[in-house]
């Protein structure tokens, strides 16, 4: 079972590969282009993992999330085949900041859920961890190395989210447990004092 995990970080994270791996094809920048490549394989298979492992009563979610993708890949084509390439190269980057702010914020949309619940659960560990290393290594590389807004911009968007996902699993932990060691160090305090 994926528990409370939402699927968007994963179908966000093709998309977002794809939007930059066309970005780096379009501006020439072949790091970008290939780093991206890899993104899109991890995240075909972060969401076919997924997929598998979700109840069959959100299959209707799952369609969504792949016509989207769908939508994405082949709005992309259809710029890059009828626009000239500076143009392209913009849009492409435009839309890229936007769907990269969607990858690294979605783990927030379970942030009601958290709250509530004070319980972080819902927002994977692992995938946050990688959000905070790649959106450091990459605000770095694409303010000082490339300086190109459209890098370092959504990059650093992407640090704070990723900073206040890592701020909540500190504060909320994954529910039960944290509030058994919380507890735990209250009984502590009560036979001390």
């Amino acid at each position: 079972s994926v528990g409370s995990l939402p699927l968007l970080p994963y179908s966000s994270m093709i998309a977002n590969g794809f939007v930059w791996a066309l970005y780096g094809h379009l501006a020439h920048l072949p790091n970008v282009k290939y780093a991206n490549m890899v993104g899109i394989m991890l995240g075909s298979y972060y969401f076919k993992e997924w997929t598998a492992a979700a109840a069959a009563s959100v299959s209707g979610a799952i369609i969504y999330h792949k016509l989207a993708i769908t939508w994405i890949v082949l709005m992309n084509f259809f710029v890059a085949a009828r626009f000239p390439r500076k143009v392209a190269t913009e849009i492409v980057g435009k839309e890229g900041v936007f769907v990269f702010v969607l990858l690294f914020a979605s783990p927030l949309s379970a942030l009601k859920e958290i709250i509530a619940n004070k319980s972080a659960a819902a927002i994977p560990l692992p995938f946050t961890v990688a959000s905070t290393i790649n959106c450091s290594l990459w605000s770095v590389v694409g303010l000082l190395l490339m300086n190109d807004f459209n890098i370092y911009f959504p990059s650093i968007l992407g640090l704070l989210c990723a900073m206040i996902q890592l701020f909540l699993k500190g504060i909320y932990g994954d529910g039960v447990g944290s509030i058994k060691r919380q507890n735990s160090f209250e009984m502590m305090g009560q036979q001390i004092a």
